[in-house]
């Protein structure tokens, strides 16, 4: 008998049966809110095993901002930053990076990527009030409280913690008698909790209005501060008796009015 041989050559058709694959091969995280715009966060490369169309992924970034993906090369992509950050208004994203190949129907793949974003001293501390007013009876004690201050700084840790202090040269009052004295040496405010309080007793006889500003200062580098104008006005009490005044020339005597007595009897 006569073997004979035939050779056929085969060829498989690919079929789209392989989704494309995502890698994140590098990471920089967290992004600082001041970072520029073009600030690559990630590199990140796409594979699909098939071939010809089933085998051509095309990427997206889900949400489109801030983020957005430039192709490097062949199958790499780089993440990045399309639009400024506000770490106050949005802390941290959660970015989805979207894979599609070309088959008919596609399959897609997708890879989640947390980005947080850090703080930066962007933020000087903001009084409530710009201007507060505010009414002491005078002969108050040393150490009274007056009011509270309070200013706020969205920033994080130091660089929204604030501290609070009279100005220095910030105001005072012209008092009877004339003169001009500091605002330093009627009123102090705590550091921390922004409380008003009176060094000694105001006398409204001395002093009707005392202006000056308060300072709110926070601990970022550098620091950022805010200022606002305290108006302290000082009412009157019934702590002098009437005197009655003398004639030119002769020498003044002054008579306390009898409890009993009422004025004009």
């Amino acid at each position: 008998w006569r073997r004979t041989w035939a050779w056929r050559r085969l060829q498989v058709l690919d079929v789209n049966d392989n989704a494309p694959e995502v890698w994140v091969t590098s990471l920089s995280v967290p992004v600082p809110e001041d970072a520029a715009v073009g600030t690559v966060v990630a590199l990140l490369s796409v594979s699909d095993r098939d071939s010809g169309a089933n085998g051509r992924v095309r990427c997206s970034v889900w949400p489109a901002a801030p983020f957005g993906l430039v192709s490097t090369f062949a199958e790499s992509y780089s993440l990045v930053l399309r639009e400024a950050l506000d770490r106050e208004r949005v802390s941290e994203y959660e970015v989805e990076v979207r894979a599609e190949d070309g088959g008919a129907p596609p399959l897609r793949a997708s890879r989640g990527l947390r980005v947080p974003v850090s703080d930066v001293n962007d933020n000087a501390p903001a009084f409530a009030q710009a201007v507060y007013t505010v009414l002491a009876r005078e002969n108050n004690a040393a150490g009274a409280e007056l009011a509270r201050l309070w200013a706020r700084d969205p920033d994080e840790a130091g660089n929204g913690r604030v501290s609070y202090s009279v100005s220095e040269g910030g105001g005072g009052a012209s008092v009877s008698g004339g003169g001009w004295h500091p605002a330093s040496s009627y009123v102090s405010v705590d550091a921390e909790s922004g409380r008003l309080w009176a060094l000694q007793p105001l006398d409204y006889e001395e002093l009707q209005v005392l202006q000056f500003e308060v300072r709110a200062v926070d601990a970022g580098e550098p620091a950022l501060c805010g200022n606002a104008t305290v108006q302290l006005f000082v009412l009157d009490e019934n702590d002098n008796a009437p005197a009655l005044l003398p004639p030119v020339g002769a020498k003044r005597k002054v008579w306390p009015c009898p409890a009993a007595i009422s004025i004009g009897s």
